[in-house]
């Protein structure tokens, strides 16, 4: 594994672990007041929000980089004869190589903000449903004797 992927690969683990853990304490979170964890949420939000906003420009050379691989790789296929494998010539084993790398980092990077997005989406989410039950609360009260 060349170094690069190597780094991202402990970043993609770092990213996941770190999602997984934020996810558990906002489970947990639903016994503090609704003002506390709103505003633990909102302020998570903003967090995550500018994270994506940082990393737009990767994530969208990365979806450039996939396709590109993607449609090579289709080409190749067509033909029947796998290029790098003809005669075992060592410069095209070396840039199948290359290749399959910037490929597996392009997709590590999609993961990545694939986690970010997912995190957004759950953070909505609650925020959403605290909205609702905040709502709620008045018309409950106002029908009890």
């Amino acid at each position: 594994m060349s170094e690069r992927m190597g780094r991202l690969y402990d970043e993609l683990r770092i990213k996941l672990h770190g999602m997984d853990r934020r996810l558990g304490a906002l489970k947990s979170n639903g016994a503090a007041t609704f003002d506390q964890s709103q505003e633990v949420l909102e302020s998570q939000l903003d967090r995550v929000e500018q994270r994506i906003y940082d990393n737009r420009v990767t994530v969208e050379a990365a979806n450039v980089r996939v396709k590109t691989w993607l449609a090579e790789k289709k080409a190749g296929s067509g033909s029947g004869v796998d290029l790098w494998t003809e005669r075992h010539k060592p410069h095209l084993l070396e840039v199948r190589a290359h290749d399959a790398e910037e490929y597996a980092i392009a997709v590590f990077e999609l993961a990545a903000a694939a986690a970010d997005e997912a995190t957004l989406a759950v953070l909505q989410a609650l925020l959403a449903r605290n909205d609702a039950d905040a709502a709620a609360l008045p018309d409950a009260e106002a029908r009890s004797p």
